[in-house]
């Protein structure tokens, strides 16, 4: 189980300063590793998600009631806290075979191209960088993510606080990170929300 509180946006603009600044730590859309996430069509579920990636299932579950707050004066959003299982699937099972290369069962196909990086403390207490990649046991992982989803592209920045020790988290990068893109509260909101939103036809 895997606990979280996270805060994100959906645009179909790209926000050129964030891109800037993931472009400026050595991090590009065009060169990070790409993948494809399948989920679950669930009508009217903004608090519940399941998805297949990478040879896993992911069911997730949001504990709380949306709370509004501010990353910096031009960002504003809905802080969510979610619980998380993975469960592996082998890579013969039929119905994963199915849903990835038949497309059966009319899964919601989003292919994700994603930079991100995760804010940490080191021993003495002073926060640190570290690569998307590594495996800490607390900290905030902040993305920014291309998404593709039936020919439609979007783009999504999310921040997401996991582990038992929770790390504040600096307005100072926020505003170092965002500068004065406009996130709008209407705009902030899960992949769950996301999906049930814009692509209620795959849902039918």
């Amino acid at each position: 189980m895997f606990k979280s509180k996270e805060i994100r946006w959906f645009s179909q603009t790209e926000e050129k300063q964030i891109t800037q600044w993931f472009n400026d730590h050595g991090l590009d859309f065009a060169t990070t590793d790409a993948r494809t996430d399948f989920y679950l069509p669930l009508p009217e579920k903004k608090d519940m998600g399941v998805k297949l990636r990478e040879g896993n299932i992911e069911a997730k579950c949001r504990t709380s009631i949306p709370k509004i707050g501010k990353l910096t004066d031009h960002a504003e959003g809905y802080f969510e806290e979610w619980v998380k299982w993975s469960f592996n699937v082998n890579k013969d099972d039929p119905l994963s075979e199915s849903i990835i290369k038949e497309k059966k069962y009319s899964w919601i196909e989003v292919y994700k191209e994603r930079v991100g990086r995760k804010l940490t403390k080191d021993e003495k207490g002073k926060t640190k960088w570290l690569s998307i990649k590594d495996r800490i046991p607390f900290g905030c992982q902040v993305e920014y993510t291309r998404i593709l989803i039936k020919g439609q592209q979007w783009f999504t920045f999310g921040l997401e606080w996991f582990g038992n020790e929770y790390l504040e988290f600096d307005l100072k990068i926020a505003i170092e990170i965002l500068g004065v893109s406009s996130l709008k509260k209407e705009k902030s909101m899960g992949y769950a929300e996301f999906l049930n939103m814009n692509f209620r036809e795959i849902q039918s």
